[in-house]
This record gives structure tokens, sequence and C-alpha cells, in this order.
């Protein structure tokens, strides 16, 4: 297949996602790309520009602080589809600048998401690919796998992770299941992100689509922590060929809690030595106004590569970083 071909592929599968959406009442929001604050997890890396007129500014890494506001104001389906940015180096999965399709609806929940972004899926193969198969023969009609992050670490690793909850239990629990497990970090997350890419990864590489859901509370980011079992963020990832391709989150609505999110990132980050930029407060200020809400960010370059079988993120964009 030509670059051409590639790029004219892409802008059919963009072209159905924006229809699924505008047939759905969801109102289209171009989100601003220099902002103060482009996000806080700890090993997230902004892009800072040089001479801002009005303060520090960044390029975001995700439309969400600003897609928020307005869901605050009254907005009860919008979405966002346009560039984001992130100073890591470039892989194979990973262009510094990149497509991010972006979207929340009031009144929805992490399965009521799940069905939307199967649906979304389709519309982009179907334009791209013309049918439910995408180009390397992955047939895309039958329902997606829902899988929670415990049963897959019991399944594909031999271990319940939250059963330890210390980095050295979880590490102990690794090696005796036969998993590698290199770090000899104290961190818990570490030792969990180690049986991940070593075990379970490369397990969901070899299945369906499978949406990985229930993620450590020490992931939650900006979720809820689910009811029923607080060592639990209410957070999905959605993995196709072990790539993955979106992260979705039922909004936490709680400033409190969010400011102490925020505050522990920003201590982690200045740990690690890397900038640290403000907490948004005007976010902070919009969260209690939020009705219940799910949003999910799905990585549109990512997508193209499963639907055209291209291995190289380079390959489908117009212009290679």
């Amino acid at each position: 297949m030509s670059h051409a071909e590639r790029l004219r592929g892409r802008a059919r599968a963009v072209r159905a996602m924006r229809a699924w959406f505008d047939a759905r009442d969801f109102v289209e929001i171009e989100a601003p790309l220099a902002v103060p604050s482009p996000g806080l997890e700890p090993h997230l890396l902004a892009f800072e520009l040089a001479g801002a007129p009005a303060g520090r500014r960044y390029l975001h890494t995700s439309p969400e602080y600003a897609l928020k506001r307005l869901l605050a104001q009254g907005l009860d389906r919008i979405y966002s589809l346009g560039p984001c940015f992130r100073d890591e180096p470039p892989s194979p999965t990973h262009s510094p600048e990149f497509t991010m399709l972006e979207w929340y609806q009031a009144g929805l929940d992490l399965f009521g998401l799940m069905d939307q972004t199967e649906a979304v899926i389709r519309a982009a193969c179907a334009g791209a690919c013309g049918g439910l198969r995408t180009r390397g023969g992955l047939d895309l009609s039958a329902p997606f796998e829902r899988l929670s992050v415990q049963a897959a670490f019991q399944r594909h690793a031999g271990l319940d992770p939250f059963a330890h909850p210390s980095a050295d239990g979880l590490r102990a629990a690794g090696r005796a299941a036969g998993v590698p497990v290199p770090t000899d970090s104290p961190d818990w997350d570490d030792v969990f992100f180690q049986i991940l890419l070593n075990a379970v990864e490369p397990a969901l590489a070899e299945g369906p689509p499978t949406f990985l859901w229930g993620w450590p509370a020490s992931q939650a980011a900006l979720s809820r922590l689910d009811p029923a079992d607080p060592r639990r963020a209410l957070r999905f990832e959605l993995f196709i060929g072990g790539v993955e391709l979106a992260n979705a989150f039922d909004e936490l609505t709680d400033a409190a809690e969010q400011r102490r999110r925020f505050l522990a990132d920003q201590a982690a980050r200045r740990a690690l030595g890397v900038p640290v930029p403000p907490i948004d407060e005007a976010l902070l200020a919009a969260l209690p106004h939020l009705k219940p809400t799910a949003g999910i960010a799905l990585g549109v370059d990512r997508l193209l590569m499963c639907l055209l079988a291209i291995d190289d993120i380079a390959e489908v964009r117009a212009q290679p970083w």
C-alpha cells in the first residue's frame, strides 16, 4: 500500500468517526493546544512553549481538562479529534505529535462506553477498509472481550495482584509464577507493570480485542474508585493486537480528592526531576458541577495502524516526526 493510499484510508476513517458522533448529537470541540497545565501524571512529559506572552504555556498532552470544563457548563455529549503532543522518544507505536479522539457523555457508565467504543471502531474500519475486517484479516464484527485486570492477571500470570499489597510480596508472587520481574523497585506499581508487560500484554496480543477494566486504585488518575471494591479504579484500557489504543474513565467529580491526587503527582514529578506544571484550578472548580460522566481518549494513529496492518506509526501520518 502506497503512502497516498494509506492517507486516503485514514481520511475515510476520520470522516466515518465524525459522522458517527454527529449522528448522535455530539458537539465537536476544538480544544486549545497551548495551555498552562498540560497534565500532571508523573511520567507524562509535555513540550513547553518558548516566549509565551501570558506566562508559561505547554502544548497539551490531551484535551481532557478543557473538555471537562465545558461539560461542567452543561454540554452533555462532546468530542474532540485533533493533535496532541508528548515529549517522548519516537518509536514504532509513538509519535511525539499524534492524533487523539476524545469523547465524553453524561449519564454513561464504563460498560456503556465500551459499547460506544466498539461502534466507533467498527465505523472507522468500515470507512478505511470497506467492511468490518481489517487489512490484516482481524474480524471486528464480534463483541470485544471484557476482562478485569484481576482476572487477566489470574489467567495469564497465575496470580491476583490485589492479594499482594506490597511490592516485595507482588514481586515474589510473580517470580514464583514464573514471570520475569527484573525490577527491584520498592514501588508496587513498578512491579505491577513488569508483570503486565511480561505476562499479560503478550497474551492479549494473541487474543481478540480486549477491554481491560478495574485498574489498581494507585493508577486511578482522574477516575472514580469502584464503590464495590475501592482497591480498583473505574477505568479501562482497550488493547488490540497487544497495543493499547484507548484509556477511559468513569470521571471523578470530587474536587478535594482530585486536588490530593494532583499534589501527589506534583511531588512524584519533583522526585523524578521532571518539570512540575501548576494545578489547573479552573478544572477543580468545574468538577463539582460535572454530572456522572464517562470519557475516553483513543489514539487515532494507532487505530489506523491496526486497521491498515501497518507496523510503524510514521506510515499512517501525513508527515513523520
